[in-house]
């Protein structure tokens, strides 16, 4: 993992070493829900190092970084350091971010299952496009089901007021989709997955 990406493994472990402390401070306040956040943070954020050395993958760094730094600023910073409630724009923020995080993941998934997909032609440019809006929107969806349940289960307020939150969150998450998916589409060159 040094190796091969040392910069954003350094940061990776920069980010933990703040995670870690605060996990035992909000165990010692009995705070379960921030210390199962702060938990999940560093079991999420170890993942894609985690598959590269399994599998044997080199994720781009670039989308690596960003997904890093998605992660413990919504997970541990927003969740279980309630960012979200000292910065009416932090929600509003990371779903237009999410949106675009993951349609380079419904890409990158893309260029991984099918190897056809290298070529740079204006057909395969416009599925991957297709592909990559469409595996974004379907994530947001399923992050709403999460919000929604949590709301459900522990009385949190991630849904705001309801409706109009939601909405809008998937607005932003449509709107961060389709810059992506415009992106990769007219390209001049298509853009390198080094994942495969």
């Amino acid at each position: 993992m040094k190796r091969t990406r040392p910069l954003v493994f350094w940061l990776y472990i920069l980010l933990c070493l703040t995670i870690v402390p605060m996990t035992f401070v909000h165990l010692a306040r009995l705070n379960w829900l921030s210390t199962g956040m702060c938990l999940l943070t560093l079991l999420f954020m170890s993942i894609p190092f985690l598959l590269e050395t399994k599998y044997k993958l080199t994720i781009p760094r670039e989308f690596l970084t960003a997904l890093i730094l998605f992660l413990y600023a919504s997970m541990f910073l927003g969740t279980a350091n309630r960012m979200y409630d000292v910065f009416w724009w932090w929600d509003k923020m990371l779903h237009g971010a999410s949106g675009f995080i993951f349609a380079q993941m419904g890409f990158l998934l893309l260029m991984f299952l099918d190897a056809r997909q290298k070529q740079d032609s204006g057909r395969s440019r416009l599925l991957a496009a297709l592909f990559a809006f469409s595996f974004s929107l379907a994530a947001g969806g399923v992050w709403e089901i999460y919000e929604y349940t949590m709301d459900c289960t522990f009385g949190t307020l991630y849904q705001g007021v309801g409706i109009h939150d939601t909405m809008t969150d998937i607005i932003l998450d449509a709107l961060g989709a389709l810059i992506f998916a415009l992106l990769l589409y007219f390209r001049r060159k298509r853009v390198p997955s080094s994942l495969v």
